[in-house]
């Protein structure tokens, strides 16, 4: 089939995508979306996949940000789900050597910013003196910790696959000969890896648009 695509959840909840559907909210990029999809289906025949533990994290975040169920609802009815075959599908052996070697110099990083962390919360504390201002001792760790987390995250999880629900992605474009939309870059890089096409969402978007106006001769 021409148009296969399989869905991120990033594909739907890219920030990028209010200005390109000309919403304000999160919502109305959702009901666009499912427009979008539903016409893209009838008039190009386009097929539209995620795999369950997507759908899941997609119905989660759309639930917390106030997306109503309205929307949801349209959205998830033009999007098929479906499981990879993680039995059969085969990859290269070099992906797995390459991933092994990536997470473990992302590990050596992340040590590195713990012990940065802990030096630089032990220098603020002695500045401060723990009897003289323990509530702005106690504000001091509180800000290290939330930047370890931030960096740490930075240098260990950025650019690489880390999740199971990441990889089932892969393999279902894959598997199904499908472009998968992502702005994830951790994707993108397992996507090169294995030949696997990928998509940014604001140009998945316009591509669609522009396939419709084609065909249809109308925008």
């Amino acid at each position: 089939m021409p148009f296969t695509y399989v869905l991120d959840t990033s594909a739907i909840t890219d920030p990028r995508l209010r200005r390109v559907f000309g919403v304000e909210t999160l919502d109305g990029v959702v009901r666009e979306y499912a427009r979008l999809l539903i016409r893209s289906h009838i008039v190009l025949g386009a097929e539209f996949y995620t795999t369950p533990n997507t759908a899941l994290e997609l119905r989660s975040f759309l639930e917390r940000n106030n997306v109503s169920n309205e929307a949801i609802e349209m959205l998830m009815g033009a999007i098929t789900i479906r499981s990879p075959d993680l039995y059969t599908t085969r990859i290269p052996a070099v992906v797995m050597s390459d991933w092994i070697h990536d997470m473990l110099i992302r590990i050596t990083k992340g040590l590195r910013v713990a012990e940065d962390s802990v030096r630089r919360a032990a220098r603020k504390g002695y500045d401060r003196g723990i009897q003289r201002d323990k509530k702005g001792l106690d504000t001091i760790i509180a800000e290290t910790i939330h930047e370890l987390r931030e960096k740490y995250r930075e240098a260990t999880r950025k650019g690489v696959i880390d999740t199971r629900v990441d990889f089932d992605l892969v393999i279902l474009a894959h598997e199904i000969n499908a472009e998968l939309v992502t702005n994830d870059t951790g994707i993108m890089k397992l996507c090169d890896q294995i030949g696997v096409k990928y998509i940014e969402p604001p140009r998945f978007i316009n591509k669609l648009t522009l396939l419709l106006r084609e065909r249809t001769g109308r925008a």
